[in-house]
């Protein structure tokens, strides 16, 4: 399984543009300062460690910050939408599981960047 970047209580997703700085840390494409995890909300051609991908290395999410979508699936103790992506909220951390915060409606707590 994947490991992210957790800072200040959230996974925080990068979504500009990839830098060349940027580098794979256990498996996740991450920006040089190791503070954002490379993200998209679309997209995804391959899996790597759990987690869907492009091929650049970002990761896919699915905004769940209203709620899990029908469907949900669970994977490595992660919330994916039926899509495969990564169900995450913009909500505070209600709780840790294995160092990843989740919100309180099972989501990812996450922040955008």
């Amino acid at each position: 399984m994947s490991t992210l970047t957790v800072t200040s209580g959230a996974v925080l997703l990068g979504i500009g543009a990839i830098q060349p700085s940027d580098t794979f840390q256990n498996g996740v494409l991450t920006s040089a300062t190791g503070g954002l995890n490379r993200a998209v909300p679309a997209g995804g051609d391959e899996y790597s460690n759990g987690l869907l991908r492009t091929d650049a290395g970002q990761i896919r999410y699915f905004d769940a910050t209203a709620g899990l979508p029908a469907g949900t699936q669970w994977a490595n103790g992660l919330p994916f939408s039926t899509a495969g992506a990564l169900c995450i909220s913009t909500n505070a951390a209600s709780t840790y599981s294995n160092g990843i915060p989740f919100a309180a409606n099972g989501a990812v707590a996450a922040g955008i960047i």
